[in-house]
């Protein structure tokens, strides 16, 4: 079944005073992923699918990184981390990965942020860092104070992910705190000025029903939600893929502003209890991986089954991608999972790889790429390394 692109145009029509990103697509023409259906088994290694590159991150004294630190951004020049908790920012060179600056400006002033909560973004074009937290601070790439955009990033459950030299993407999460169900929104992807925080859009998917991926427990006098982590929005080069939890259709949001629908499925979110949800893992121009989840709340969670939609040929097919450099199992290779989701160049991905990893793989000869001599180098203690995958 072949994949038909349809172009979508953005609409005149405006909400609030604002355009609206409008997808004009039938859906029923779009190839169909059956949650029923037994796929056939493809196995394909990460190293003949992708080239691999190494990048050591600088570790001194005052330059070490956290257990939970994050890799946010991969651009042409710089790499970008953050601790959430302690609030850390780290930019690196991306050839080298020296450091190219570094700051920390928690606190409880205007200029400032608590912790991160809602990750880092990169602008690399107008040299800039947005922390999201309770509101987003805007940074130089050496960390002046800049602005503040006034988004309450601790609402809601929101999450923010870079969009285009203009504007951030905001996702609106389902209100879980007893009494407040109804602040739920019916349209909650919108775009927003990098400027000023001000609304330029909203995109054109609504939902009459919108489901979530937590519950709220209580805990004496407090409630707390328990949540199933999962992506549900993802980098895809300057394109966003859209898999939301409430929606039957996958969509992509390019470049231009087109909003096109790429996949749908059944049987429909809104069929059965508990719900069968996807989740994307990575998108290339030959293929997108995506895995399914079973939304049960009493279950104790699992392995999540992982698929792959080649849009050259309409196939389907069960994935597993092996990975012959840190995946391994005694019997044989074992299944290289996406770990972060970056933002990075299309056909790309990456993640941070631990030194003690990359040491342990470079004395079994498994490395490839530039992995031998990055690891040579490398001591126990050093800075994770970052693997840069470019697919073919």
């Amino acid at each position: 079944m072949k994949t038909k692109k349809l172009l979508l145009l953005a609409t005149s029509l405006f909400l609030m005073g604002s355009q609206v990103v409008s997808s004009q697509s039938k859906t029923g023409d779009l190839p169909v992923f059956d949650f029923s259906k037994d796929y056939p088994q493809k196995k394909v290694r990460l190293q003949e699918i992708a080239d691999i590159e190494y990048v050591p991150l600088e570790t001194t004294d005052d330059i070490l990184l956290g257990g939970s630190s994050s890799l946010s951004a991969v651009t042409d020049k710089y790499i970008l981390v953050h601790e959430s908790r302690l609030g850390d920012i780290f930019v690196f060179d991306r050839k080298t990965g020296k450091l190219y600056s570094q700051f920390n400006h928690t606190g409880s002033s205007g200029m400032e942020y608590s912790w991160i909560k809602n990750g880092t973004i990169l602008d690399e074009k107008a040299g800039e860092i947005y922390v999201c937290s309770q509101y987003i601070q805007v940074y130089s790439l050496k960390g002046e104070y800049k602005r503040t955009l006034k988004i309450n990033g601790t609402e809601n459950g929101m999450k923010i992910l870079n969009f285009d030299d203009e504007s951030l993407l905001i996702y609106d999460d389902v209100v879980l705190q007893p009494g407040r169900e109804k602040e739920t929104k019916k349209d909650p992807y919108r775009l927003v000025s990098k400027k000023d925080g001000s609304l330029i859009s909203v995109l054109d998917i609504h939902f009459s029903k919108r489901y979530s991926n937590a519950i709220v427990q209580k805990d004496g006098n407090m409630y707390r939600p328990f949540k199933f982590y999962y992506l549900h929005n993802m980098h895809y080069g300057s394109d966003l893929m859209i898999m939301d939890i409430s929606s039957d259709t996958l969509y992509q949001l390019s470049a231009n502003r087109e909003l096109v629908p790429v996949l749908t499925r059944k049987p429909s979110i809104h069929a059965s209890e508990p719900r069968n949800i996807w989740t994307p893992f990575l998108t290339t121009d030959k293929f997108i991986q995506f895995g399914t989840l079973l939304l049960d709340f009493n279950s104790k969670g699992g392995k999540i089954p992982t698929f792959m939609y080649d849009f050259k040929t309409g196939e389907i097919s069960k994935l597993s991608i092996l990975d012959a450099e840190f995946a391994i199992k005694p019997y044989g290779l074992g299944e290289w999972e996406v770990g972060s989701t970056p933002s990075i160049a299309k056909n790309m991905a990456a993640e941070m790889i631990q030194a003690s990893s990359m040491i342990e793989a470079y004395q079994k000869k498994r490395l490839v790429g530039n992995g031998n001599e990055v690891a040579k180098k490398l001591v126990e203690d050093d800075n994770p390394v970052v693997r840069i995958l470019k697919f073919k």
